[in-house]
């Protein structure tokens, strides 16, 4: 071979070789292209596919395809798309949380986006079913052509909300005729107004123009069951409330169909349906005016049990407070064997301050249950004004012997000049039981010219005459009884009495009468004693009449003056 032929052959296997890394490379760009490529025809497709599946209103396959898409994106046109799509489908699902978030990530992710008129007009009526009222307006004034109208019908809705008919109807005239006539949601508005009016007829007839898929699809057969209502139409208002609550629905339908269905019961007097529904209603309904309405049920049931039950629900305490109140002041008054175990278990929700909180203290005490009187009269003692819970408690712990516990309730209400009194000669007395008599006096000494009570002074005469000191006894038994103590000037008169000073001493018994001695055996006493002095038969009589050996006295000078 010469040496050109061996340089042909040479650069004929050079070329050759050059085609073929050419042609290895054209192969490994069509590989790449088709690879990166695959993946954004098959989303186009299911974008295609998921398209016509919400055309055809098939809202589940729709959403599960936008989803699929939505996921393998991560970003980008298809991406944006896929998450309107989703939002739109929810919408149509009544999940009216999950369409606001989807939709309004989309018009985060996407401004610019050919569909953003269309992504206002859906949040403007996603915010109105969410009840996000200002928000609602706010996107539903953004919309433009060609949504104008079915956004201006969104405001009509928006304007029902508060139920401002002239607003609704303006709004609704402004709409094109054609709209107005045949719009599902128009057709609703009309009928609504027409409700509002009092024109029940024609609102019926118009929300009937509505085909019953329509109605469920636009979430307005609740809407439609509450015309129904108000027509008189009570019937078919109930069956088409209970085909929405039996039937497949959304949780938000069910829930204002229920609403409605308890306005149906309530206004028959379905007192147990009423009851029952409202009960099931009790965990969306937060309102206390909804409890106190199951109370109120509970009460034309004349179930006390019921109607206490559920009082402790009710949130206002000064609320629960009054109502509870009333209700076990009812239940003392009558003589209800179940009594005692209603107070046991409602009485610990009475206000702190209410007096009526005493009064329990007194029953369970004098019932034998002492720990749970003192228990609510310590409950008592720590509110404000606490000082008739403090007085009552302080009385319980010094029968019990126990005089530091006393003191601790009796001290922090010196302060209070309507408690002072009573509290100051506790004190005392409680220094007197310990054997400080000198401690009690000096302490009453500090505030007996100053008090308006008789108290201070009435407790300064004992002390005074249980140290002998009959004087310094009458000193104060007559300020007590100047300050309109009855028992007080009892006692003055005694010691008139006893140092034969008759005159004064039928003056002190003449002022004890006038004034109100609820000792019996007191009261006995002074009748006995002024009936001596004023030879009065009359008072004698009154003192025969309470029996003992005052009553044989009595007796015997009525005898011996006849």
């Amino acid at each position: 071979m010469s040496f050109n032929d061996t340089a042909y052959t040479m650069r004929k296997k050079e070329h050759l070789s050059r085609g073929f890394l050419i042609a290895l490379a054209v192969c490994c760009a069509l590989l790449i292209a088709y690879y990166f490529a695959g993946p954004v025809i098959a989303s186009e497709d299911k974008l295609k596919k998921a398209d016509e599946y919400f055309s055809k209103k098939s809202y589940i396959k729709a959403k599960e395809l936008y989803r699929e898409i939505f996921l393998a994106e991560k970003k980008g046109t298809l991406f944006d798309r896929a998450l309107f799509g989703m939002g739109k489908a929810d919408y149509y699902l009544q999940n009216y949380y999950e369409a606001w978030q989807n939709i309004k990530r989309f018009v985060s992710s996407a401004p610019n986006s050919e569909y953003i008129n269309e992504a206002n007009f859906f949040l403007g009526y996603t915010a109105l079913h969410l009840q996000k009222f200002k928000e609602a307006e706010q996107y539903l004034d953004m919309v433009g052509e060609p949504l104008k109208d079915k956004a201006s019908i969104g405001k009509a809705e928006l304007a029902l909300k508060f139920w401002d008919l002239k607003k609704a109807e303006n709004l609704l005239e402004g709409v094109g005729k054609k709209t107005r006539e045949t719009d599902p949601r128009a057709l609703y508005v009309r009928a609504m107004i027409n409700s509002g009016k009092g024109f029940h007829r024609e609102a019926v007839e118009i929300i009937n123009k509505i085909a019953p898929a329509v109605l469920k699809e636009q979430d307005i057969r609740a809407e439609k069951v509450w015309i129904l209502f108000y027509a008189r139409k009570t019937r078919d208002a109930e069956m088409l409330t209970r085909s929405i609550i039996d039937g497949p629905g959304s949780r938000v339908e069910k829930l204002k169909a229920k609403r409605i269905l308890l306005m149906i019961y309530e206004s028959a007097d379905k007192i147990d349906d009423a009851l029952k529904l409202r009960i099931e209603l009790l965990s969306y309904e937060p309102g206390d005016d909804f409890k106190m309405k199951i109370v109120a049920l509970y009460d034309k049931k004349e179930n006390v049990e019921g109607a206490l039950r559920y009082l402790t629900y009710v949130k206002d305490k000064k609320i629960r407070s009054a109502e509870m109140e009333k209700r076990l002041k009812n239940i003392m008054n009558s003589g209800d064997p179940k009594a005692m175990e209603y107070l046991s278990r409602f009485s610990w929700h009475i206000a702190e301050d209410s007096p009526f909180l005493m009064d329990v203290s007194r029953y369970f005490i004098a019932s034998g249950k002492k720990a749970e009187g003192t228990a609510l009269l310590r409950k008592a003692a720590r509110s404000y004004p606490k000082g008739e819970a403090a007085l009552y408690l302080s009385e319980l712990l010094m029968g019990e012997g126990r005089y530091p516990e006393a003191k601790k309730f009796l001290e922090p209400i010196m302060e209070d000049a309507r408690y002072a009194p009573r509290a100051a000669s506790m004190i005392a007395e409680i220094m007197e039981r310990e054997g400080k008599y000198n401690a009690a006096i000096d302490y009453l000494l500090n505030i007996v010219k100053t008090a308006k009570d008789y108290r201070p002074a009435a407790k300064l005469g004992d002390l005074y005459y249980k140290k002998g000191d009959k004087s310094g006894a009458l000193k104060y038994y007559v300020m007590a009884s100047d300050k309109g103590d009855g028992l007080s000037s009892l006692k003055a008169g005694d010691i008139y009495y006893i140092s034969k000073d008759y005159a004064k001493a039928k003056m002190y018994y003449k002022k004890a009468l006038d004034r109100d001695i609820k000792d019996p055996k007191s009261l006995q006493w002074v009748y006995y004693q002024y009936g001596k002095l004023a030879r009065n038969d009359e008072y004698l009589k009154k003192a025969v009449s309470g029996g003992g050996d005052v009553a044989t006295a009595a007796s015997a000078l009525i005898l011996e003056r006849n």
